[in-house]
């Protein structure tokens, strides 16, 4: 059975979690916490220290859409609250970042 794995036209793309591990990890560097890139949403700040370090990672290019070969890079990433990553993808065609901050 797979593991975050997605089908794509017949042929199966699976996430790789250290690139995600990679993007939290940049993330921390730079602003020293993660936050939502949606709304700012920080879980560490809200329910404490047993959620240090959670936050969900969105794909900006969906994993169907990159070409035969191509890897994901920390940059086609987006560190959301998991309210943002369900209203990126509550319709079809999902959100891009930019429209989600507008909306928040």
């Amino acid at each position: 059975m797979l593991t975050g794995g997605r089908i794509c036209s017949g042929r199966v793309r699976e996430r790789n979690t250290k690139i995600v591990r990679k993007k939290k990890a940049e993330v921390v560097r730079a602003f020293g916490k993660l936050a939502c890139e949606g709304c700012a949403f920080d879980f560490a700040e809200r329910y404490g220290e047993r959620t240090q370090g959670y936050i969900e990672c969105h794909h900006t290019v969906p994993l169907c859409d990159l070409k035969k070969g191509r890897r994901t890079q920390a940059s086609d990433l987006a560190l959301v609250c998991s309210n943002c990553h369900r209203m990126i993808h509550r319709r079809r065609r999902w959100l891009s970042m930019s429209e989600l901050q507008a909306l928040a």
